[in-house]
C-alpha cells in the first residue's frame, strides 16, 4: 500500500514535468507570432498580381509535446475557396534555431474551415496524416519578435506539373507574415511562383 501512494504521488509530478519541458517558452514565443489570422489585401492594392488571401494558423493538440498548428490558406472573395491546408509540427533545436515539420491531411476536406472549432482535430490521427518528406523549414531567432525560416533547397518535392522541388521563405514578426513560396525545374531555373517576392500577410485578428 505504502507503495501504491508513493506511486500515486510521484507520477503527477513526472507528467508535470514532461509537459512543462514540452511547452519551451522560446518555441512558444515563435508560435505566439505565428498564430492568429492574417490578409495580405493592403499588399493586393498595391500590386494585382497578387491573389488576394486569408492565411489561418491555430494551435492544436495543445497535450501533446511541442506544438501543432493547423493552417489555412484561403480567398475570401472567391467562396472562401481554400488554396491550402496543414498540419505543421514546431519544435526547438537549440537555444536560437527551430524546425517545423509540414504534413498533408489525406482527407482534407473533412476539415475544411476547422480553425472556426478546433475541437474538430480531435478526431484527426497521425494515420490521417502524410509528412512532406524534405520540406521541413528552418528557423532562427534574428530578435525578441522577428524570427526567418526556409527550407533546404532541393529537397521539397512537388506535385505541380514539371516542378522538381520547391523552396520556401519565411519572415515572422509582429503582426506580419511574409511567405516565398518557388517551384524549380531540373534544371534549377523557376518556373512556379513569385518572381517579384513574398506574399505578405497582416494580422486582422488573434487566433488560439
Amino acid at each position: 500500500m505504502t507503495q501504491l501512494l508513493r506511486l500515486f504521488f510521484i507520477l503527477p509530478l513526472l507528467f508535470g514535468c514532461n509537459s512543462e519541458t514540452a511547452k519551451d517558452p522560446e518555441l512558444g514565443n515563435l508560435v505566439k507570432l505565428l498564430v492568429g489570422e492574417f490578409s495580405n489585401e493592403s499588399q493586393v492594392k498595391e500590386d494585382a498580381g497578387f491573389a488576394y488571401l486569408h492565411l489561418v494558423n491555430t494551435v492544436i493538440w495543445e497535450d501533446r509535446p511541442g506544438y501543432w498548428v493547423y493552417s489555412e490558406v484561403y480567398d475570401p472573395r472567391q467562396g472562401n475557396f481554400i488554396y491550402s491546408q496543414r498540419i505543421l509540427e514546431y519544435e526547438k533545436l537549440d537555444s536560437a534555431s527551430f524546425k517545423s515539420t509540414s504534413y498533408k491531411i489525406l482527407n482534407a476536406k473533412g476539415y475544411e474551415r476547422g480553425w472556426e472549432d478546433k475541437k474538430i482535430f480531435n478526431k484527426l490521427t497521425m494515420d490521417s496524416l502524410e509528412v512532406r518528406q524534405g520540406c521541413e523549414i528552418y528557423f532562427e531567432k534574428n530578435t525578441s519578435t522577428i524570427y526567418s525560416g526556409k527550407t533546404n533547397k532541393g529537397f521539397c518535392s512537388s506535385s505541380i506539373n514539371n516542378v522538381e522541388y520547391i523552396t520556401a521563405n519565411l519572415v515572422i514578426s509582429k503582426n506580419k507574415i511574409s511567405i516565398w513560396n518557388r517551384g524549380y525545374n531540373n534544371e534549377g531555373k523557376q518556373i512556379w511562383g513569385k518572381i517579384n517576392g513574398p506574399y505578405k500577410y497582416k494580422r486582422v485578428k488573434k487566433n488560439n
